[in-house]
């Protein structure tokens, strides 16, 4: 007859060894879906890290060609500024009380500096 209860401890060591065989690998298994969950999540923050990056560089790029275009505002009003100072300081000195006369002057002069501008 076959002595199953001798051999006690050999079966208790091999049902232990089954258990923590399977155990481990689920252990195993759970850590790899957790790595690729992790890896498919880095691969996503990446694309969006990519795509903000993109969107940066299109966003500075819009602000420098506004910052340009009030710089060239800038520039055209304090050339208006100018002008319109002109006038005045050459109201102030031809003392002038017909206006009619004043603005004939100035559409001269006007013409006179296009006509010279555009030969």
């Amino acid at each position: 007859m076959i002595n199953l209860f001798g051999n006690t401890k050999l079966y208790i060591a091999l049902t232990l060894m089954v258990f923590l065989t399977g155990y481990f690998y689920l252990r195993f298994d759970n850590a790899k879906i957790k790595l690729q969950k992790s890896q498919n999540d880095l691969a996503l923050a990446l694309q969006i890290n990519q795509n903000n990056e993109a969107r940066l560089k299109e966003l500075t790029q819009r602000h420098q060609q506004e910052l340009q275009a009030l710089n060239e505002v800038k520039i055209q009003k304090n050339e208006v500024k100018e002008r319109i100072e002109y006038v005045k300081e050459y109201i102030y000195k031809s003392n002038e009380n017909n206006l009619t006369k004043l603005f004939n002057d100035v559409v001269d002069r006007l013409w006179d500096a296009n006509s010279t501008s555009s030969n």
